[in-house]
């Protein structure tokens, strides 16, 4: 969970200080126009890491952050892989969705679902 939670905290401080370069690697051919709406996704990002840290402290209790942290994670991969089939964003995007998104679904989902299975209750 904290390695989680440093990884988006870096990562959405990266989008929101820097959009215009953040944008380039997430595969646009340009910056996108409202700039403020890329950088509102660095917010949720960041906020995700806040919530990770705070599932750091007891995943078992805060095992809901975890599945919203998990559905963020799918359903941002299965949008960048949509995106790249509509053409929207370039192939290289592909990357990153191992890094920020596949290594955390087993995790995230395990923990998850301990935590639901403890406190069902």
């Amino acid at each position: 969970m904290l390695a989680a939670c440093l990884h988006s905290g870096v990562w959405g401080i990266f989008i929101i200080l820097l959009p215009e370069f953040s944008a380039r690697v997430y595969g646009f051919s340009e910056t996108p126009h409202e700039i403020y709406l890329w950088q509102g996704t660095g917010l949720f990002i960041t906020l995700l890491a806040v919530g990770y840290g705070l599932a750091f402290t007891n995943p078992t209790q805060h095992w809901g952050i975890l599945l919203i942290g998990l559905l963020a994670k799918v359903l941002c991969a299965i949008g960048i892989c949509g995106a790249v089939l509509q053409g929207q964003v370039s192939s290289q995007v592909l990357w990153l969705i191992p890094i920020n998104d596949i290594i955390w679904w087993l995790p995230f989902a395990l923990i998850a679902r301990r935590g639901f299975l403890a406190n069902r209750g």
